[in-house]
């Protein structure tokens, strides 16, 4: 298998609703982060790990997660993403971006999601939502959107590395995006929809770490 892949993990989140950063809490024994760049790490056709954090969140995790690359934090996610662009080699076809909070990302849906961006330009993890969606404003419901057509959107997000260069430099000072897909989009580029696992949870609140746990504690 060719290394063709750079991971950028972005970690620079300051753990509003938790009370206390997150990234360095932990699920099962390992810190959150940690958890995230050991999913990775048996992913065989990555080459490199970029964590954007802050310097003393990255001191920690390297001394147990060896040969990683370190970009600070920037103000908002995608200003984080275009400083870890910045640590990309060159050499690399591929780029993901991961949310240093998901530390349950099957290995295989990293794969399958590589696959995709490698076949369409770019794709995206993500489940479709198991709830009805209501559309509220001022307290009513307007409307009721159909679900089968709702897909929450997860990480990795996995695009050609061309394509992320893109879409970050013509669009990453311009919109504020909640995740880069958005920008690609703009460029007119259709984002392939992976279907993963609802295990990929993103760790928010303090009954995520509850349920992490308990899913760690399964696969033993």
């Amino acid at each position: 298998m060719i290394k063709d892949t750079s991971v950028i993990i972005a970690a620079g989140g300051k753990g509003t609703r938790m009370g206390r950063p997150k990234q360095l809490l932990k699920i099962a024994g390992k810190e959150t982060l940690l958890r995230t760049v050991l999913a990775f790490k048996q992913v065989k056709r990555v080459k490199e790990i970029i964590v954007v954090t802050t310097p003393d969140n990255f001191n920690v995790i390297s001394k147990k997660a060896k040969g990683l690359k370190f970009a600070p934090a920037g103000r908002e996610r995608i200003e984080s993403v275009k400083n870890g662009l910045k640590e990309v080699s060159e050499e690399s076809a591929l780029i993901a971006v991961q949310d240093g909070a998901r530390p349950l990302v099957n290995p295989a849906d990293i794969e399958a999601c590589l696959k995709a961006a490698q076949k369409d330009k770019a794709a995206v993890l993500g489940v479709f939502v198991k709830d009805t969606i209501k559309v509220v404003k001022d307290g009513k419901v307007v409307k009721t959107l159909k679900r089968a057509e709702l897909f929450a959107a997860q990480t990795p997000q996995c695009y050609k590395a061309d394509v992320l260069r893109r879409a970050l430099t013509k669009y990453g000072d311009k919109i504020l995006a909640t995740d880069e897909s958005q920008l690609v989009e703009k460029l007119g580029i259709k984002v392939m929809a992976v279907v993963g696992s609802y295990e990929n949870i993103k760790i928010t609140t303090p009954e995520d770490l509850i349920i992490a746990s308990a899913l760690c504690k399964k696969k033993k």
